[in-house]
């Protein structure tokens, strides 16, 4: 089941590196490490980034992943290269920085954050 919010009413930290709002998510998705697929979590998303909770295979032993995923309401699949900027301690949730998507993936994500959460 795929839920969404506008808010996910945590306080910002002082130690928030995210430029943009996040927005709430429960998505499968899969991260990908040297190739092969590992299905996640996805908790929160960003026009920058997105929280992982890993579920299956190895933890952050990799700096880089590639990333696939469908957004709740969307039929297209996005991919993204990202960076593990916030690894999780003991199987924690990954914070991730996108740092390469096709344009048609960053238009999709920005149409979604719009539609859930008009300003």
């Amino acid at each position: 089941m795929h839920t969404s919010s506008c808010d996910t009413g945590k306080k910002p930290s002082t130690h928030e590196r995210r430029a943009d709002a996040r927005r709430e998510i429960d998505v499968l998705m899969n991260r990908f490490l040297n190739g092969s697929p590992y299905l996640c979590r996805a908790s929160d998303i960003s026009r920058t980034g997105m929280r992982i909770h890993p579920i299956s295979g190895a933890g952050s032993a990799t700096r880089f992943v590639g990333l696939q995923f469908q957004l709740p309401g969307v039929g297209d699949v996005i991919t993204a290269a990202g960076e593990i900027v916030s690894p999780g301690a003991g199987g924690g949730p990954l914070g991730v920085r996108f740092t390469r998507m096709p344009t048609i993936s960053a238009e999709r994500i920005g149409r979604f954050l719009a539609a859930r959460c008009p300003d």
